[in-house]
């Protein structure tokens, strides 16, 4: 901790140096020029040079704009998306990571449940986003501590163009499934006020092929409904070009039903589970010419209640499970950054958090409170001693419950090979360390408050190409990465009849990845290819004698060894085709990795494909777009016996006032 504190005074004694600080140029051609969202672009706190950064193109968001954020990373990153259904819970894994080890941000506010530690991608609309940046690895680390695998970074931003305006969606799909979304925009130069409301229910009532079942009987999906609502405010205050001030609150409920598994044939049974979120956060911006100040403060909120029963052969109804969970985040954050010479940036981030839990089963008459208080600094230089090279060293320290934690650094760099060429080399070397959720601590019966957090070493190198000559742009970058994760920690069965969670020794997590982004302009007609694909071995090397043996160095259960997939777009006189296709090898849902065992998960190849057509009358712009999922109609699973909707399609109007 003396050493963070003493390169943090070192680093605030450099920010001081405002005479040598320079002031970067500006295009004078003003119709380049973009309100305050250049500033926002140019922040180096949320980049580090020497590592992976994706971003979703304004395209994708168009043609998804009516799906869930799970939807849209499933089919257009290397991220594997472990889903239950059509409505059902959905999480990330990156790098061969668990769920927890991908962090969410939502407007720089975290919005990881305290409890599980997870994030609910299906429960996220397209509707309330307008950015998704997906950091890699180690580059996660510039938002604090935790992203073994990485972090998916969420933000909703204002026109500042346009003074008054509205966009109106309304899907139709099959199973009975409708989607609403209205974006009304209203304000002036100074002050800017965006109010986003959207609904979206479906009777998820699909046929699908049992086959838990002698003869694969064709059966329908019962108690799969679902009904979301939400609205998101915000309010944007910009008094001149150097500050801007905005607050967003996002209010939404989900009420789902949980169907029984494939292979489940007992009695009747009612299964329902209601989710009522509150993401809150203000934060004030101060962009200077060589100098950037951020304060934010925010607030997460989460309400679960989950109930199950059954039903006797009288059909009296017999209650089993009724849990009440409640959690609470709120986490504050305040950053300074400076130019200190030409070549070198300096900045300072410090934030910390507060979150509690209490959850409680009336049934049961089980439950537990807990809490916790985390506070970090993060102190990082960026150096730029040519145009060739950049350097970037990130120091991070943390108090969790307070008990300091071990030191954190982070180096990475980047090496442009020819002066004349875009060809770059990257590599990157960094400690992290994942805290348990509360749910691992605490949770009853089965939580474990010996539990250690997870330390991870991390490394990846790559190298990047882009091209763009006339009428034609490549971008190809292939990544190599491995990490050293110690106290990996995974929930086991119990010999008294629960799950608990324990420390592994030692797991390991290793692959590639290559992605490409071609874009080209024939006469009239501009057509774009994306493709990515994933290595992944992820495998358990020393378990400390809390598995069987045969467990060692195989694959971690749900972790495909390789995905990848492909998106074509075609785009012609305000007409649009777009086909995308993902492939993911088989998964086994145990350690052991049994080959011959009927419960691993077969590998599978999905197709979609949307066509649409955009246009103007009456002074507004139209939209009209019809697309086909599960394109094959392919029979598959993602999660061991829960079956997923055959070919079905959806189509989608759109209009801009």
């Amino acid at each position: 901790m003396v050493r963070l504190i003493r390169i943090s005074v070192l680093c605030v004694f450099l920010l001081e140096l405002s005479p040598m600080a320079y002031s970067q140029s500006i295009a004078t051609d003003t119709i380049e020029i973009e309100s305050i969202s250049i500033y926002r672009n140019r922040n180096s706190i949320d980049y580090i040079p020497g590592t992976k950064v994706e971003s979703i193109d304004s395209m994708v968001f168009k043609e998804k704009s009516f799906l869930s954020l799970a939807e849209l990373l499933g089919e257009n990153s290397p991220i594997f998306i472990k889903t239950y259904g059509r409505g059902a819970t959905a999480t990330a894994s990156f790098r061969g990571t668990g769920a927890s080890h991908t962090q969410v941000f939502w407007n720089g506010l975290k919005i990881n449940s305290p409890m599980s530690g997870q994030v609910d991608f299906s429960q996220i609309p397209l509707y309330f986003i307008d950015n998704v940046s997906i950091h890699f690895g180690q580059s996660s680390m510039n938002f604090g501590s935790g992203g073994l695998g990485g972090s998916v970074n969420l933000g909703s931003s204002p026109d500042w163009n346009k003074k008054n305006g509205a966009k109106i969606y309304q899907s139709v799909g099959s199973y009975g499934s409708y989607s609403t979304g209205v974006n009304a925009t209203y304000g002036n130069r100074k002050v800017k006020v965006q109010t986003r409301i959207f609904r979206e229910s479906s009777q998820n009532n699909f046929a699908y092929r049992n086959k838990a079942r002698s003869g694969y009987p064709t059966e329908i999906q019962e108690n799969a409904d679902y009904h979301n609502y939400g609205v998101l405010q915000e309010a944007y205050y910009r008094p001149n070009a150097k500050n801007v001030a905005s607050f967003r609150l996002w209010v939404q409920q989900n009420e789902r039903g949980i169907p029984r598994l494939m292979s489940n044939y007992s009695v009747a049974e009612r299964n329902r589970q209601s989710d009522k979120n509150l993401n809150s956060v203000f934060d004030w911006s101060y962009y200077g010419n060589s100098t950037k100040m951020l304060i934010s403060t925010g607030i997460s909120a989460l309400n679960l209640n989950y109930f199950y029963s059954k039903y006797s052969n009288e059909n009296f109804e017999q209650p089993i499970i009724n849990a009440e969970s409640q959690s609470f985040s709120w986490s504050n954050r305040t950053g300074f950054e400076k130019d200190v010479l030409k070549w070198l940036q300096a900045s300072i981030d410090l934030t910390n958090s507060y979150q509690k839990v209490s959850s409680s089963d009336l049934i049961l008459l089980t439950g537990y409170v807990g809490e916790q208080y985390q506070t970090a600094i993060r102190t990082k230089l960026i150096a730029t001693p040519n145009e060739r090279v950049s350097l970037s060293l990130l120091l991070n320290e943390e108090l969790q419950r307070s008990k300091p934690s071990p030191f954190m650094p982070s180096f990475s760099v980047e090496y442009k090979v020819f002066k004349n060429a875009d060809i770059k080399l990257k590599g990157a070397i960094a400690r992290n360390y994942h805290y348990p959720s509360l749910n691992d601590l605490y949770w009853h019966p089965g939580g474990n408050s010996k539990l250690l957090p997870e330390s991870g070493l991390t490394y990846e190198s790559g190298i990047q190409f882009s091209s763009k000559p006339s009428n034609f742009k490549a971008d190809i970058d292939i990544t190599l990465f491995a990490s050293k994760i110690e106290n990996w920690i995974m929930w086991l069965p119990h010999l008294k009849g629960y799950w608990e969670p324990i420390n592994l020794q030692l797991v390991k997590a290793q692959g590639a990845e290559a992605s490409v982004l071609i874009v080209s302009k024939v006469e009239r007609v501009t057509l774009k290819l994306q493709g990515n694909y994933s290595y992944t071995r992820s495998s358990i090397e020393n378990a400390g004698g809390t598995i069987r043996p045969e467990s060692h160095g195989k694959q971690l259960p749900f972790i495909p060894v390789h995905s990848g997939g492909i998106v074509v777009n075609a785009l012609w006189n305000n007409f649009y085709l777009v086909y995308s296709f993902t492939h993911f090898s088989e998964r086994f849902t145990t350690t052991s990795n049994n080959p011959n065992s009927f419960r691993r998960l077969y590998p599978y190849y999905m197709s979609s494909a949307s066509i649409g057509k955009d246009f103007s009358a009456f002074k507004s712009r139209f939209g009209l777009q019809l697309r086909v999922d599960n394109l094959l109609d392919e029979s598959y699973q993602s999660i061991l016996w829960r079956p997923m909707p055959g070919r079905n399609y959806s189509l989608l109007f759109r209009i801009e006032l």
